[in-house]
């Protein structure tokens, strides 16, 4: 039985597609410098190695680009969390980490053995900052606003490296602006996307506005999903195949996106999109009922249009009677 967190890693990491390895392995030393690289911004470089994470001890405030180098023979991802003062870290990873041997009954499980219910507090009262991964001798990028106090770089409780400690000193400091060529927000239970998106390598500045945490996993779909092959493909049990007509998840390409993010939280990343059709979806847990946000509606379906093409707006499912799910963007 996994934890959430280990769920949330295993679509992170674990499940990434072959396109999307690709799409790692054009690092910045194969194509020249990132469009993150060439902003100017303090690097803060964590390497991943089958010994663990090398972390800088100390860290000033301020907005920074973070760096995964990893030097490890698997798959390599982290996410940046900074712990509520008192917080220990055996109880953090209470909530982060391989679940404890059961005592008496067991928990209840959902089916498929999952555990059922919300996960506990402490997991919505952590500031989540976002993540980065990367394929073995490749790195990850991203930029993110630290504050003063003590972060936790916490990987997949399974890769076997361990999680670490980073101390970040200083004032809080201003919150540097990244010029992105999209901004995006993550709401409650949504996702608010520019309708005019444009195809090749770009920034985007994703910001959640929504009071429990988000994230936001894009995916290149082989044409633009309607609201009912959404839904369908959000219920399809795992190893079965679609309804005919409906696109096989395997034949979608992974491309990117955003690990979660708290409320107020900022994170720019770089994608490189090619025209075509996309899906954007959260997979986070509901604070009430732990229902994935994907059941609530917060997932969109969009598209980058070839130069001079037309294409319609960004829409998400609708509100219907089996699940609470969401309103559109628009």
């Amino acid at each position: 039985m996994r934890t959430l967190f280990r769920l949330l890693f295993a679509l992170l990491v674990v499940g990434v597609s072959p396109g999307l390895i690709l799409a790692q392995d054009a690092s910045p030393d194969a194509m020249g410098p990132s469009k993150l690289s060439q902003l100017g911004l303090p690097e803060v470089r964590v390497t991943a190695t089958a010994d663990g994470l090398q972390v800088p001890t100390d860290v000033a405030a301020g907005t920074v680009l973070f760096v995964l180098d990893n030097q490890s023979e698997g798959f390599a991802g982290i996410s940046l969390i900074q712990l509520p003062e008192g917080t220990t870290m055996e109880e953090a990873m209470m909530v982060l980490g391989p679940p404890p041997a059961p005592e008496g009954d067991a928990s209840p499980v959902a089916e498929g053995g999952e555990e059922s219910g919300p996960p506990p507090p402490l997991f919505y009262e952590m500031t989540w900052a976002g993540g980065v991964f990367a394929p073995p001798g490749a790195s990850g990028e991203f930029v993110v606003t630290l504050t003063p106090g003590e972060w936790v770089l916490a990987s997949d409780p399974e890769s076997g490296i361990a999680p670490a400690m980073m101390q970040v000193s200083g004032e809080a400091a201003e919150v540097t602006e990244v010029t992105a060529d999209a901004t995006i927000e993550l709401d409650n239970f949504k996702f608010i996307i520019p309708d005019n998106l444009s195809a090749g390598d770009q920034i985007w500045s994703v910001t959640n506005k929504g009071d429990q945490p988000h994230e936001m996993f894009v995916t290149k779909t082989p044409r633009r999903l309607t609201p009912d092959e959404v839904k369908i493909l959000l219920e399809l049990p795992e190893d079965e195949l679609p309804p005919e007509g409906v696109p096989n998840p395997a034949e979608f390409q992974d491309v990117g996106g955003v690990a979660p993010i708290s409320l107020d939280q900022t994170v720019s990343v770089e994608l490189n999109l090619e025209p075509g059709a996309y899906v954007a979806i959260c997979f986070m847990p509901d604070k009430e009922t732990g229902m994935p946000h994907a059941l609530k509606g917060m997932v969109v379906v969009f598209e980058i249009p070839e130069e001079g093409q037309t294409v319609e707006p960004p829409s998400s499912p609708v509100a219907d009677e089996e699940h609470d799910m969401a309103t559109p963007t628009s």
